[in-house]
């Protein structure tokens, strides 16, 4: 009856939805549903018999005497085999997929061995504070997957680990981000904090965003007033993107495309589009009118104007900037501009054919071009003194404003003398007799 109890408890969770975590979603590119289908929030919808957080596992008959440690994992029919959800591993699913060890006297060791391939590195020290598959003397016995050695006493590679107190002890931690594609950060990307106190050690996590540091959109404008086809972003409730509003990475972006009404076009189609940043970086999103990266969601059309992609925002490692660079055909016939079908049966960046109508070659490739800009989620969390800013941008301080400010300083205490000094005049002023 237990084992009986077992298996029914299994295939009943293979009915819904496995949840996607910060270790594992199905829309980053390394992630995948080993069957199944992987929905837009990144989870894998597991059909029975089929289980666990990537669908992979046929729980069609189950065993009972793994001693499979921790919670999801799934012991196989031959009785010795468990298979781990995404947050543990080992033989008997004993290992954390992110852990940290604080047994050596002046390092963390920290631990990643998550599902895919994730680049990590500890924040604001992406180029010299890497994770490699090189285990640092001390590492705990049976650990696997990429290693990082954060000394406690040496801030050169690493920076100084974040201290806090805890009851009567010190807290120290490491924070990480481990980051899936090679130039850009996403919502799919995810922050750890790696920490060892007097009597606890510890890995908080989530998925990574920027909540106080939004992206900054720029003037959206074609090629120039008045032409054929316009560009604008807006946001999950299809409000416009205006300067100065917040939008985290992992947040909707709308790329909106729009033909003049005055003009004689009838539709267009979005050919390709790339994000770039200020450098060498880039990365093309729209491939031949079709999805090429997973932060692209979907595309709608209506009446062939305007077409509008949802992506979800990125941001480039290293710099503040992504450009949204498209090329687009505008069609004077409906069918020219129809949408292509792409390889996994979606309708392309364009729209749904209605008509056949004889070619007429009356069309025109136009490139649209609309950036945004995302404050650093690296800089440093403590606020700097306008000296020090300026210093920094310069190697120098400003002379007018030092000027300036010294004499301010000389102004309010001279008036402070004054004061003063009025003061002890009149105490020490006589006083006269005026008896008769």
């Amino acid at each position: 009856m237990q084992r009986l109890l077992q298996l029914l408890g299994i295939i009943g969770i293979a009915f819904v939805q496995v949840q996607s975590s910060a270790e594992f979603n199905c829309l980053r590119t390394s992630d995948t549903c080993a069957a199944d289908t992987c929905d837009s929030n990144g989870d894998c919808a597991c059909v029975s018999p089929n289980s666990n957080y990537d669908c992979g596992t046929d729980t069609t008959s189950v065993g009972t005497a793994c001693a499979c440690e921790n919670t999801g994992s799934i012991c196989l029919s031959d009785d010795t085999t468990c298979v781990c959800s995404e947050k543990f591993y080992g033989p008997k699913c004993q290992y954390k997929t992110l852990d940290v060890s604080c047994s050596v006297p002046g390092k963390h060791i920290l631990n990643v061995n998550v599902p895919g391939t994730p680049t990590c590195y500890v924040k604001g020290f992406e180029s010299s504070c890497s994770f490699t598959t090189t285990q640092p003397t001390g590492t705990p016995t049976g650990w696997m997957g990429n290693f990082l050695e954060a000394s406690l006493t040496d801030p050169t590679n690493c920076g100084s680990p974040t201290e806090s107190t805890v009851g009567d002890g010190i807290t120290k931690c490491f924070t990480v981000i481990c980051q899936y594609e090679a130039s850009y950060l996403t919502g799919l990307d995810f922050e750890a904090t790696f920490c060892c106190g007097d009597t606890q050690e510890t890995v908080t996590f989530d998925a990574f965003s920027l909540s106080e540091n939004g992206l900054i959109p720029a003037d959206v404008d074609a090629d120039a007033p008045g032409d054929i086809v316009t560009v604008v972003m807006k946001d999950d409730s299809d409000a416009m993107i205006t300067s100065g509003s917040a939008v985290d990475i992992g947040s909707t972006v709308k790329l909106e495309f729009t033909l003049d009404s005055e003009s004689d076009f009838a539709a267009v189609r979005v050919l390709s589009c790339e994000a770039l940043d200020r450098y060498s970086s880039k990365v093309e999103f729209i491939t031949n009118s079709c999805p090429a990266k997973t932060f692209v969601r979907g595309t709608t059309s209506t009446d062939g104007s305007p077409v509008t992609i949802e992506t979800t925002a990125i941001k480039f490692t290293g710099d503040d900037t992504v450009t949204y660079q498209c090329e687009v055909l505008v069609c004077r016939q409906m069918a020219e501009c129809a949408a292509v079908t792409c390889t996994d049966g979606s309708d392309g960046f364009g729209r749904k054919k209605r008509e056949i109508v004889p070619s007429s070659n009356s069309t025109e490739q136009k490139t649209l071009v609309t950036f945004i800009r995302v404050n650093d989620p690296f800089a440093a969390s403590e606020v700097k003194s306008a000296v020090q800013d300026a210093v920094a941008r310069t190697g120098t301080i400003n002379l007018t404003a030092a000027v300036i400010g010294l004499a301010v300083v000389v102004l309010v205490l001279l008036g402070a003398c004054l004061v003063l000094g009025v003061c002890l005049i009149s105490r020490r002023a006589p006083v006269t007799d005026t008896k008769g």
